[in-house]
């Protein structure tokens, strides 16, 4: 289905790429031609995975939540050494609905100063509050889940935001970024 997926996205003008789990998922997507790659907090510490993604030379979008700063360091320079020139790390709490009252947005700012990249965040709160206010805070990208509509059970549905929550999220964010 991913090349479905993809020729549909290029048809309707939507920037399509995805979350390889391994290398041979990196080759598909390199057949797609993807123009970016998406690491899950899960794989932080797959450091062969993030070097075969890297060497790509395409931008990588790596979230952060199962890893501790060492492991993020090693993370970032794995890319580096392997050719990266294109990253945003993302702050994530690893919980689903993750509590705002854990967000520690503050870590944005103190992950780009330490690590000289750009940092966004993955947003698992059930509201777009941690989002606007880590835009505010420097976040370059905001990663939520999505879904057209909660009533339709899904793993995600219960923190996802529908589709008046994402105009919101736009109009919101782009407010705080100004």
């Amino acid at each position: 289905w991913h090349k479905a997926l993809f020729d549909h996205a290029r048809e309707v003008g939507i920037t399509c790429f995805s979350t390889p789990f391994d290398e041979t998922a990196v080759d598909l997507l390199e057949d797609l031609n993807a123009p970016a790659y998406k690491l899950a907090s899960f794989e932080a510490t797959d450091l062969p995975l993030v070097k075969y993604m890297a060497a790509t030379k395409k931008p990588l979008i790596m979230s952060t939540g199962m890893a501790n700063f060492e492991e993020i360091e090693e993370m970032v320079e794995t890319a580096r050494e392997a050719g990266c020139k294109d990253m945003i790390i993302l702050h994530c709490l690893s919980s689903y609905p993750a509590p705002i009252g854990q967000s520690n947005l503050l870590t944005i700012q103190d992950l780009s100063k330490r690590l000289g990249v750009q940092v966004g965040l993955s947003d698992h709160t059930v509201t777009n509050t941690a989002s606007i206010v880590a835009v505010s805070l420097g976040a370059t990208l905001i990663e939520k889940h999505f879904i057209l509509d909660r009533n339709d059970k899904g793993p995600d549905s219960e923190f996802s935001i529908e589709p008046s929550d994402l105009k919101s999220l736009c109009i919101e964010t782009k407010d705080a970024w100004k």
